[in-house]
């Protein structure tokens, strides 16, 4: 930004950039997600394609754009503050999120495994940046360009790591609780190497460097990470309590971000990392009973603010390095080790520990990605000087940033897919003899079909959250729920027809407590529908007075309108059971249809439930079915009549069959009673019967209103 532009200018060209990025970075994320690849990495090819090293310098006809959309500021800060500052509060709030949902006691349970895993990783790290940095510049290992290129091997990107963890539902698994606890100690490790490094190259040219100050840097960061969080676990509980007093759960979501945001300031002034602070308010929060309430209302901010922070982290990356062979060659050796140094610093302690090679590879893989710490240790290079033949030079030159920044691109992208990948392999991560505690038991409840599994699902939260519970929220696309009330905590798998519970003792009473209640609501609740759909089934068609229907209107929209292809005419079957079996299996090998005979079962099964033939000889078996991938509509004429089900006299002249995938997003019931509507007119029925063709009855089905 320029000075001399006003500060509402400033403002709107900042909205502008971020709307530009939001747009951007969805797009992207989109078009990764159809190629089964992670939507950050798309986030970050954004970046780096829409910003100043690219498009983002392109002059443009605009007053403030003069330099283009997101213009060059300087080589330690390359994109604007404001928009910088706004990256970093997207970084807040991932790693506040990520916090909110692990499991605090998977966190303590593979600390230990965390520990090891962290200092294993840096160390590893460490060495093979420094033995690379002898190599290039033929110096020591004391030698700040040494050490600098070992820290930056070091650092660890767990926002990265974190985003395709949380896509993959696997933050509060045994890997994704051991990647995070891995990567607070791995950050807490390389801030007090950042700090020795920076003491000596203070040092350099000197008569020595001052290791008790180092140390006392040292001492400080690891206490105060150490305080925090233990904090955090013992008022955990009584800082949610006072939260909840300021009323409903959007009120006191904003004050816990309020929370994050000050353990994020005070962690940075006190010399540690923004994202360190905010994830142990996080971790501290996940095992209270408003975490979910945190999740659900924190979920917009979420997917406004994080994006921005990884469109920006792609924006730092210099593309014009590549220019350089000399750059490009060393900062791919450098990558390659940065790589291989975390699989083996990472994996090797864990394999060593309570995790298979699967599991252990997981966690290596999951802290190879370099990203904006990388960046930011890197511009901390760049304004650090030391002394050199007597004269003052920064640490990291042009050539050496160049380096950083390759090694940074190449892990923050290789890392992504591989993770996703390993985490896609369905197969156990932990030894089989540490897998569970011994303290777990499960309750298993299998279900004839996901639509009874559902009912019992609905009934049964609803039962929990009066007894004072609260629990994560489920989608079709979930397979995990969390459900928490004070200090009580279990868990609850959703898989195929079944529901897995997961509890200690304690809670296994009020868990069976609880389904008996369920069960038992539902069979009344079913005994009296049961009843009243007889009595509804009769006097649907007279409850809609005939005045009412004539301005209702009945227009068939494209994806409801019928195709000449679906319509049969000349049904060959004697009733409404044979009638449906014939329609379907004609559609066999149509487009859309996966499974002809799953179809016929659905519809059968919900036509005997309730019979859908209705007054004027017509007859709606409809169902929602994994039969087929989309909405499909047919009508079959029967000249002679078919014989009705259910306590229907009339013959069934027009049968409109329609079929839905579970997950179409549409509202194939509303259709049903449009086309109720259409052909309660006995006319219609009565053209569609002496139809001669095909297109005859489609374009009377798709015309009238």
């Amino acid at each position: 930004m320029h000075e001399e532009l006003s500060l509402t200018l400033q403002i709107a060209i900042l909205a502008v950039q971020v709307g530009i990025i939001l747009f951007a970075a969805k797009i992207a994320g989109k078009i990764f997600s159809f190629l089964r690849m992670p939507a950050v990495l798309g986030e970050l090819l954004t970046g780096i394609i829409i910003g100043p090293y690219l498009l983002g310098s392109i002059p443009i006809a605009f007053h403030g754009l003069e330099k283009g959309l997101f213009p060059f500021i300087s080589q330690s800060q390359c994109v604007s503050t404001p928009l910088y500052a706004l990256a970093t509060f997207g970084s807040i709030i991932l790693l506040f999120m990520s916090g909110l949902e692990t499991d605090l006691r998977q966190f303590f349970r593979y600390s230990f495994t965390g520990t090891c895993v962290g200092a294993g990783g840096a160390l590893v790290s460490f060495l093979f940046g420094a033995w690379l940095g002898m190599w290039l510049f033929k110096a020591p290992f004391m030698d700040p360009r040494v050490l600098f290129l070992g820290i930056l091997s070091t650092a660890t990107s767990v926002g990265i790591t974190a985003r395709i963890l949380s896509e993959r539902k696997s933050m509060d698994s045994p890997e994704g609780t051991t990647i995070m606890a891995a990567a607070v100690i791995d950050d807490v490790l390389g801030i007090i190497c950042l700090a020795v490094v920076l003491g000596i190259a203070g040092a350099s040219g000197s008569s020595g460097v001052d290791w008790g100050k180092i140390g006392n840097i040292a001492l400080k960061s690891v206490g105060i990470w150490l305080g925090a969080t233990l904090i955090g676990y013992l008022f955990a509980h009584k800082i949610a309590a006072v939260l909840k007093k300021a009323g409903q759960s959007v009120e006191f979501s904003v004050l816990a971000l309020g929370l994050a945001l000050l353990c994020a300031g005070l962690f940075e002034s006190a010399g540690l990392a923004m994202i360190v602070g905010a994830y142990v308010a996080g971790l501290s929060l996940s095992r209270t009973d408003i975490a979910f309430s945190l999740q659900n209302q924190l979920r917009g901010l979420y997917h406004f603010l994080v994006p921005v922070f990884f469109v920006v982290t792609g924006m730092m990356v210099d593309v014009r390095v590549f220019t350089n062979p000399w750059v490009v060659k060393y900062g791919l050796i450098f990558s390659l080790l940065a790589v291989l140094a975390k699989i083996l610093g990472c994996a090797v302690p864990a394999r060593m520990l309570n995790f298979n090679t699967l599991g252990a590879l997981r966690i290596g893989i999951g802290m190879i990605p370099r990203g904006e710490v990388a960046l930011i240790i890197a511009g901390i290079g760049v304004g650090t000087m030391m002394v050199v033949d007597g004269r003052k030079v920064p640490i990291i030159n042009a050539e050496l940033f160049g380096i950083a920044i390759i090694m940074t691109l190449v892990t923050t992208i290789a890392a992504p897919p591989l993770l996703s990948f390993v985490l896609s392999i369905r197969k156990q991560g932990t030894k089989k003899a540490l897998a569970d505690d011994g303290k777990s038991l499960h309750h298993i409840y299998t279900f004839p079909s996901e639509n009874i599994r559902d009912m019992v699902l609905n009934v049964m939260q609803e039962h929990f959250y009066s007894e004072g519970f609260r629990h994560s929220s489920f989608d079709r696309d979930g397979e995990l729920i969390s459900f928490r009330r004070g200090k009580m905590v279990f868990s609850l798998m959703v898989e195929g027809n079944s529901l897995i519970f997961e509890s200690d003792s304690r809670e296994a009473v009020i868990i069976k407590t609880v389904m008996y209640e369920t069960f038992v609501e539902i069979r009344r609740t079913m005994g009296e529908l049961q009843e009243y759909a007889s009595v509804f089934g009769k006097n649907m068609i007279e409850a809609v007075p005939e005045t009412t229907m004539e301005k209702m209107d009945v227009t068939v929209s494209k994806k409801q309108a019928v195709v000449p292809e679906h319509v049969f005419l000349d049904l060959k079957a004697a009733d409404l059971q044979e009638a449906v079996k014939e329609i379907i299996s004609s559609l066999g090998g149509k487009e859309g249809v996966l499974e002809p005979e799953r179809c016929i079962s659905d519809v059968l099964k919900r036509e005997s439930i309730a019979s859908t033939c209705m007054e004027q000889h017509v007859a709606f078996p409809h169902a929602r079915t994994k039969g087929v991938d989309r909405f499909i509509v047919v009508i079959g004429i029967s000249r002679n009549g078919l014989e009705p089900t259910g306590n229907s006299k009339e013959k069934v002249h027009v049968v409109v069959l329609s079929l839905a995938a579970p997950g179409f997003d549409h509202p194939y019931l509303e259709f049903v009673a449009h086309a109720a509507n259409i052909l309660l007119k006995k006319e219609n029925v009565d053209k569609m019967v002496s139809a001669s063709s095909r297109e005859e009855v489609a374009k009377l089905f798709n015309s009238e209103e």
